[in-house]
């Protein structure tokens, strides 16, 4: 049976698919895997490295019923940061044309990527919305699974990306309100493999696992362990005060240089904590990348 990567275009989407075809299944057969992206362009590129992608529009269900044709296990990557509106509802209107359409083709499970953020308590509007994902998922109707993640270690994370770009830019780097923020960063190659294991074992279902890395450190001394790791000239780092919201989305969007909309959301994700909960540690057979190693294997 197949497996849907959906949001297959994003950066964990790229390269889970590359680690599912490198690794055979358990049975040492090779697994068959459909791409599911938004834009033509992305399957087309996709078709052209031998990967069967279709296209679809979870916001509006097109093209979902041929995409979940044959479908055994749905893996959810998406989030609708980049979509006008408000991202709790377009977040939720995603997942229902998802569960809807999966449902109806006979999908047996889905296994979700979401973030270890998210929580009832969550106040930033994004991991509000990947609570409300959670939910819908759980309550979905089809056998599930719940990966939660902090801040991704990977060129694409968006969160790594506004943090990387903000040192990289400026020889003094400021550090707002987040700084003090307790994150435990997890390399990509960590989350493909804890999605490959949880892909391959059908067992694992009614279960919410959190993802982690082996470091916990606060978004400030990570940003100075990435301005270590990849820059000769010293950088001087200013402890900024709490100068309003507005003023540090300006600063942050004239450097990260993210969209505006994006750039308000993440900032709202980096002021909440972003730490396992001991007890649902994914039982990953080792013990995770360092964030140092992580940021080196960077490049």
């Amino acid at each position: 049976m197949t497996i849907l990567i959906a949001g297959a275009s994003g950066f964990v989407g790229v390269a889970l698919l590359e680690e599912l075809r490198a690794q055979p299944s358990p049975d040492g057969k090779p697994r068959s895997v459909r791409a599911l992206v938004r834009r033509e362009f992305d399957a087309v590129r996709l078709r052209d490295q031998g990967v069967e992608a279709v296209t679809g529009d979870l916001a509006t269900g097109r093209g979902l019923e041929a995409a979940m044709r044959g479908v055994r296990t749905l893996v959810y990557l998406v989030h609708t940061l980049d979509a006008p509106g408000d991202v709790v509802a377009n977040d939720l209107e995603a997942v229902q044309n998802a569960l809807l359409a999966a449902r109806a083709a006979g999908v047996k499970r889905i296994v979700y990527l979401g973030h270890v953020g998210a929580s009832p308590e969550a106040r930033g509007q994004h991991l509000v919305a990947r609570w409300a994902t959670e939910l819908a998922v759980r309550q979905g109707g089809l056998a599930w699974l719940v990966l939660r993640a902090p801040l991704i270690v990977g060129r694409g994370s968006l969160l790594f990306e506004m943090m990387r770009r903000t040192v990289d830019r400026s020889p003094v780097v400021p550090l707002f309100r987040w700084r003090r923020t307790e994150v435990e960063p997890v390399a990509l190659a960590d989350v493909v493999e804890v999605l490959r294991v949880a892909i391959d074992d059908h067992e694992m279902a009614g279960r919410t696992y959190d993802v982690t890395g082996a470091t916990r450190a606060t978004f400030g001394a990570m940003a100075r362990a990435w301005g270590r790791a990849h820059h000769r000239r010293r950088r001087a780092y200013l402890p900024l005060p709490g100068w309003g919201e507005r003023v540090e989305e300006q600063l942050a969007w004239s450097l990260a240089r993210l969209p505006r909309r994006e750039t308000r959301l993440l900032l709202e994700t980096l002021r909440e904590r972003q730490v396992a909960d001991p007890s649902r540690r994914f039982p990953l057979g080792h013990r995770p990348l360092t964030l140092e190693a992580a940021l080196k294997a960077v490049g």
